[in-house]
Formats: C-alpha cells, structure tokens, sequence
C-alpha cells in the first residue's frame, strides 16, 4: 500500500510538472544578443507607449511597447536568434528540486530539460512542427490539440511582437493590485477562443504575471504565474523569479545565466523514442 501511494503521488507530481512546463514558457523566452547583427531589424513604428483607451488607461498596444521599451528595446530584442538558460526547477514544498536547461532558436524551436534527480527526467520540445513531452510517468508521447497550440505559441521566438497575430481581442481592463503591486489588467484572447490575463507594473512596466486555463493530461486547470526579479544579461533584463501557482501548489523556476550563442538545429532534434512515435503516424 506505501508503495501504490508512493507511485501515485509521483505520477501526479509529473503530471502537474508538465502542466507547469507549457504554462512558463513566457518566464523564460528568448531575447536576442545586441552584439549580434540585426537579421530582423524591425522597421520603424508609430511610438505607442503613451496611446490611452476610451476608459482612460493604457491599451494593451501601449503597454506592451513600454514592456518592449524596459527590457532592451525592440532592435536589441530583435538582434539575435536563439538563447540559451540555464537555472533550477523547485517545488519547496515537496522538498524538490533540479536542473533546468530551456534553449530557444528562431522563429519556432524550443526545448527544455530538467533533471529532478531520483524522480527522474523530463523533457518537452518543439521543433518546428512536432510537439512532444517525455518524462517518466507518462513516457514519451506527441503532444496535440489544445496542448500542442500551447507548446507552439511559447516556442515563438519573437512573440512579443506578434500579439496582434496571436490576440485577436485585446483591452486593458482596469488597475489592480496583483502580489502586491499596482498592475494593470489586460485580458486577452487567442486564436483559438482561449482568454487569458496578464499584468504589467504600473512604476516599472514590467510583465509580472498571468492568469490562465491550462490543459493537461488532467484536464484543464487554472494557472497563476507570478513573473519577477527581473535583470540585465548584457543589454536586456530579463525575468530571473517565477512561480506558478495551480492546484494548490506552489512551482518555482529561477534563471541563473542566460547567453545568446548561436544554437545548431541538431539541438532540436526529438528523441528516439518521440522519433519513433513520429515515424509511426
């Protein structure tokens, strides 16, 4: 019986895990290295920042452009194409901890890697048209519908700048307090018919969170993401503190180093034993 109770915590440990991987994505996108030539420079644009809406408060357009602005500026943001960071996987209540290596390349390649040590190791990736998930409780296995459109839409590289592809309905609905700071609201809604919000500081224009449904081998579920501790890596700041709250349970990923070297598309490359479930189809 111990041991039936043993397993079963741990297949719902690597079930909300996973859970957790699709929701962070936006913690810890990619930026580009200034140093590096602009292969994407962004054509000059109207400056939004201070565009207000009927109901007196920024539009999404507007905020989104001060959050460009405070993290580097979309040329900077723009100059490179792939990232690599590296940091830790947390549930301190459940006395957990590891490894986590996310890489992103542009427009659309992301993989990410944590190490839980004795609970195992588990991998997610997109390659530009496969999703898939690999971990020991679940196994290997293609990810699709709403959970593959969730995977598509972290692995963009430069989704900050397609809001209005990704967000057909975007407003700015009203100044809160969220953990603590004054925010303002904005909700949103994809392409899909999904609605989501998400908060950015008022004093420092910052994203500092999400609230959102995610969907997972346990159905859906509602996830907030607390996003902070927000620092430079060369010329960008980037969040470095995120915590992912669902379930009554507390995730914590933290980012130690970040760099922009170019990354070979052998990195993205599925496993064997996603290959295998690919050549199967």
């Amino acid at each position: 019986m111990t041991h039936f109770k043993h397993k079963s915590l741990k297949n719902l440990l690597f079930l909300i895990i996973a859970a957790a991987l699709l929701a962070a994505g936006c913690a810890t996108g990619g930026s580009g290295d200034a140093a590096a030539p602009a292969k994407a420079a962004a054509a000059a644009k109207p400056d939004f920042t201070q565009e207000m809406g009927e109901n007196g408060l920024p539009t999404p357009r507007a905020l989104l452009a001060r959050f460009i602005e405070a993290t580097g500026g979309e040329d900077t943001l723009r100059a490179g194409q792939s990232s690599t960071a590296k940091g830790k996987f947390m549930m301190p209540a459940m006395g957990m901890e590891g490894d986590l290596v996310l890489k992103a390349k542009a427009p659309n390649k992301m993989v990410m890697d944590i190490d839980l040590g004795g609970f195992g190791a588990m991998n997610t990736g997109f390659n530009g048209t496969h999703g898939w998930s690999d971990n020991p409780m679940a196994g290997p296995q293609l990810l699709e519908g709403p959970m593959l459109a969730e995977l598509k839409k972290q692995a963009d590289f430069f989704a900050v700048f397609n809001y209005d592809e990704t967000y057909p309905t975007q407003e700015t609905l009203e100044q809160v307090d969220f953990e603590g700071m004054q925010a303002y609201k904005v909700r949103l809604v994809d392409t899909e018919g999904n609605e989501a919000t998400q908060y950015f500081d008022v004093e420092t224009s910052f994203m500092v969170g999400t609230v959102g449904t995610q969907v997972s081998e346990m159905g859906e579920m509602e996830v907030t993401t607390v996003i902070g501790d927000y620092k430079a890596f060369g010329p960008i700041k980037v969040p470095t503190m995120t915590t992912l709250k669902m379930m009554g349970m507390e995730i914590q990923q933290t980012v130690s180093e970040i760099n922009f070297d170019p990354i070979d598309d052998s990195a993205f490359t599925p496993p064997a034993s996603i290959q295998k479930l690919i050549d199967a189809q």
